[in-house]
């Protein structure tokens, strides 16, 4: 035998060999086992193989009377049901098997007991006093042992100064009420990328805090009650009580909570009927943390002080008054301004006004005046101002007017509004309204009387347009007042419903004459082309012959059946029989003799129908 046919018989006889080597098993591959839980490894003999057996990280047999470690055995295998893993049960278990032929069998398995993130005894929710140190505890265990992190609103609140992190706490020294919120204790086992946590609440206990402290004092006039109000902030809440000159107002008193409770306002409606009212008000909260006390007084309002910085604008039957608030309101808000006004001979008049800025109407054009004005607040009129004293202008041209443009509903319609600030001293007769397009040389010249506003109408889509308005009185005109706007795109025309019959009315008269005469046409056609090709006659047929100059058919199917055969035309040249050999006729009255005709005068149906064409 050849060393090649050798060295192939032992590579067969070690295939075979190692292809019937028995086998074991372990099933599942991997061994993590959850702390209480219960898990079944399955052992598996491939082959022959005997008394299956399992043994424990110690090296030694498990019992297959054991409670824990229960053995299944069947023919080829051998189960292993480990129930309520502990954390001593990880280890290495080997399965054994024993062969006749190939000794002991082993597989190997590593068993590993792991536990989930767990927290233990966490209490989700304290209170601490304000300025205690607080130790939040999160007790969390796992198998490994997670790493523990602190956090609030997302952040890690183990880098800032008051924060601590102990081993399974957080400390938080000399806590602040500004510290309570929701802590997140986060357990991590990286191995696993396993993350579980626990949130804890945290309230801090604070003595009673005045909110946006009420003002000292709070004046008013008899007969005008008064609200006083204590808002006030703490945990638990605290409790409110109001006292006037020492003594308890009792009942009087409402207080109402705000959002979580933390907040509350206490409020006391005063009637001041009487000075016995007035005096000292004390607002009192308190709670086992604390107290807090707010006096507030209750006054009676003075007169304001005069306006100051009292200015006049005089036209001719017109002034305008303005002036700035008084250096003393009297306690209490400015309602409004009186305004008394007296001429040369003594006679006065005034007005009531709520703003800073007022006018005087209707006096007369160069004319001596005095004017004084007063302030007002709740209790009356405080003190006039110091008299002054001014000269109306003679009568002239008015002011020019204010403009104003509105855009109506018609998009190229606009309405020019002119308003008069002085007339001058005499009555407005009118207005010269003068208005043109940007690109047009020449303006449009209206005067409107006894109106203020003019109405432009059909103006230009999309232009530009430039707009001078002068009132006008008896002297004369104003200078000029300007105003420029542009009108809109011209919208698409909307069609109405007339119109759109009228189209419907059309288009049913003239497409249906027009639908007519197409089919009339097509049938026309079709007969006609179906003449041309079967009975070779119709439009077709007489356009081929006379203008094309196509032989009839009758003549062709002759000269088909004929071929090259001679015919023989009478005195007028029409046909007048076809035969095999034509001749001449020697006199005009014979007809039987006949001679032969030449070559040039026998002439094929094609020829003669030229000829006498």
């Amino acid at each position: 035998m050849s060393l090649q046919a050798r060295i192939y018989t032992c590579l067969l006889l070690l295939g075979s060999s190692i292809a019937g080597r028995p086998k074991l098993r372990i099933e599942p591959q991997a061994g993590n086992i959850y702390l209480n839980e219960d898990k079944v490894f399955l052992c598996k003999a491939e082959g022959e193989a005997e008394d299956i057996r399992w043994l424990n990280p110690n090296d030694e047999e498990i019992d297959e009377d054991n409670e824990r470690f229960l053995l299944k055995r069947s023919e080829y295998d051998l189960q292993l049901n480990i129930r309520r893993a502990e954390r001593g049960d990880s280890g290495q278990y080997v399965c054994v098997a024993d062969t006749d032929h190939y000794g002991t069998l082993k597989a190997v398995i590593n068993i590993n007991v792991i536990q989930r993130v767990t927290f233990v005894n966490i209490r989700s929710s304290l209170q601490i006093d304000e300025g205690q140190n607080a130790n939040l505890r999160c007790n969390v265990v796992g198998i490994p042992q997670p790493t523990v992190s602190w956090r609030r609103d997302g952040q890690d609140v183990t880098q800032q100064g008051r924060f601590q992190q102990r081993q399974d706490s957080l400390e938080i020294r000399s806590i602040q009420p500004s510290d309570a919120g929701i802590y997140e204790c986060v357990g991590t086992i990286a191995e696993r990328k396993e993350k579980k946590s626990a949130n804890i609440s945290v309230t801090v206990n604070y003595a009673p805090v005045l909110l946006s402290p009420a003002p000292a004092e709070v004046f008013t006039w008899l007969g005008n009650p008064v609200n006083l109000s204590c808002p006030i902030r703490s945990f638990p809440r605290a409790n409110v009580s109001w006292s006037h000159d020492g003594e308890d107002v009792g009942e009087r008193a409402g207080t109402v909570a705000v959002g979580s409770g933390h907040v509350s306002i206490s409020t006391l409606q005063v009637g001041v009927q009487s000075v016995a009212d007035l005096g000292e008000y004390c607002c009192t909260a308190n709670n086992r943390l604390g107290t807090v006390t707010k006096s507030i007084w209750v006054k009676e309002a003075e007169f304001p002080s005069a306006p100051q910085n009292v200015s006049i604008e005089v036209h001719s039957t017109t002034v305008q008054i303005s002036v700035s608030k008084p250096a003393s309101d009297g306690g209490v808000p400015i309602l409004g301004y009186k305004v008394k006004w007296g001429n040369e001979n003594g006679d006065w008049d005034s007005k009531v006004v709520e703003s800073e800025t007022s006018r005087v109407t209707d006096l007369k054009p160069y004319t001596t005046y005095s004017f004084q004005v007063a302030a007002r607040n709740g209790k009356g009129f405080g003190e006039f101002s110091h008299n002054i004293t001014t000269r109306t202008l003679s009568i002239r041209e008015p002011d020019r007017p204010q403009l104003t443009v509105s855009n109506e509903s018609e998009g190229n319609t606009f309405r020019i509004y002119f308003e008069d600030s002085d007339n001058g001293g005499t009555s407005i007769l009118g207005h010269n309204v003068n208005y043109k397009a940007e690109h047009d040389q020449d303006w449009i010249n209206i005067t409107v009387s006894g109106s203020d506003s003019y109405l432009l109408r059909n103006l230009d889509w999309s232009t530009h347009y430039q707009v001078q308005v002068e009132s006008v009185n008896l002297i004369g005109e104003s200078q000029p007042s300007f105003l420029n706007f542009t009108t809109p795109q011209q919208p698409p025309p909307v069609p109405s419903a007339n119109s759109a019959s009228e189209e419907k009315s059309q288009f049913g008269t003239g497409g249906l004459i027009g639908i007519i005469m197409v089919i009339f046409v097509v049938l026309l056609v079709a007969v006609d082309v179906a003449c041309y090709y079967t009975n070779k006659c119709g439009i077709l047929m007489c356009i081929a012959v006379n203008v094309l100059g196509k032989p009839m058919p009758a003549a062709k199917r002759l000269e088909q059946e004929i071929g090259d055969t001679p015919i023989r035309l009478d005195v007028k040249g029409n046909l007048c029989e076809v035969v095999h050999q034509c001749s001449k006729t020697k006199n005009p009255g014979q007809t039987t003799d006949r001679v032969p005709l030449t070559k040039s005068e026998t002439l094929p149906v094609h020829e003669k129908s030229s000829n006498q064409a």
